[in-house]
């Protein structure tokens, strides 16, 4: 309890330092820990209209608590879960047409970052904010890349998580839905060295895992259905993903694909309350989900 009071403590007292022209935010890490993982996911935030709403939801949902900062209305919402920030909010606001809808973004560590902008506009990607410095979070930038899923990069001041295993309630993967696999597996792992693998699933479609420092760091797999654009598709692990479905309707949330539409019943696919998608996953994953297709000699 003494542990989490203090962490509460500096991270108030962080947030109320930051300049006021520019969004109130916590570090990566309330204790920085000298560690960098170029390729490693390290936060996200949620890009929603209805601030209110999805807090409700996550609470309920995931036990996640909030603190907001900002002098105007819900500048900032820092997500915690047993005390630990794991995430942010913010209003939907000055925000291109093409990404004018609620959604989680995703933050990926870069150690170079005018190497990887300098990279995306040159691979097919674009700028969507060039780098900036944000107080508290280090340096920071929003980009497309080449099939235009949008994403940060970040250059984290206090460091990159360290590796750990999944906790329940709590991101632990981060998947690419794309339209062109090759293209988007030639673009990550030329920007980040990943060692790329690729499996057969149940579901009949190939999966991609790009691993850096022997640790699979992210996923791509072809969008699975019509109508949905490329975008960065973040996890959450849970014990039972059936249970989570039962509460989503009533929380205001949308079930896209209950557990029983995806092989084996340990995911689901769900939208909040302001439409932001996101999946729940069981954990730890069965064995024989994935096999890995080997090349012949």
């Amino acid at each position: 309890m003494l542990k989490k009071q203090l962490i509460f403590i500096f991270l108030v007292s962080i947030i109320y330092s930051c300049s006021p022209d520019l969004p109130i935010v916590p570090p990566i890490n309330t204790t920085p820990t000298n560690e960098s993982h170029p390729g490693k996911f390290v936060w996200r935030d949620l890009m929603t209209d209805d601030v209110s709403a999805v807090k409700k939801f996550y609470s309920e949902l995931f036990g996640w608590t909030f603190i907001d900062v900002g002098e105007s209305d819900n500048d900032y919402t820092v997500v915690l879960h047993h005390g630990k920030p794991i995430a942010g909010i913010f209003r939907l606001r000055d925000v291109e047409a093409r990404q004018r809808y609620s959604q989680w973004i995703s933050y990926l560590s870069v150690t170079d970052m005018n190497q990887a902008i300098n990279y995306t506009k040159s691979s097919g990607g674009s700028i969507y904010r060039d780098p900036f410095e944000l107080p508290n979070r280090g340096t920071v930038s929003f980009i497309f890349d080449s099939q235009n899923a949008v994403l940060a990069f970040v250059k984290s001041s206090s460091g990159d998580p360290v590796n750990q295993d999944p906790i329940y309630n709590e991101w632990f993967w981060t998947e690419l839905w794309t339209n062109d696999v090759q293209n988007s597996v030639n673009f990550y792992t030329e920007l980040f060295g990943y060692n790329q693998r690729t499996f057969d699933t149940r579901a009949e479609n190939q999966y991609h895992v790009l691993e850096k420092e022997n640790r699979p760091r992210a996923g791509i797999i072809k969008i699975p259905f019509e109508n949905v654009k490329p975008h960065w598709m973040p996890y959450i692990a849970v014990k039972d993903p059936a249970e989570i479905v039962k509460k989503v309707d009533q929380l205001g949330g949308t079930v896209y694909l209950g557990t029983e539409g995806i092989a084996g019943n340990n995911a689901a696919i769900i939208a909040d309350p302001s439409g932001a998608v996101f999946t729940v996953q069981k954990w730890p994953l069965e064995k024989g989900e994935f096999k890995e297709i080997k090349d012949e000699d």
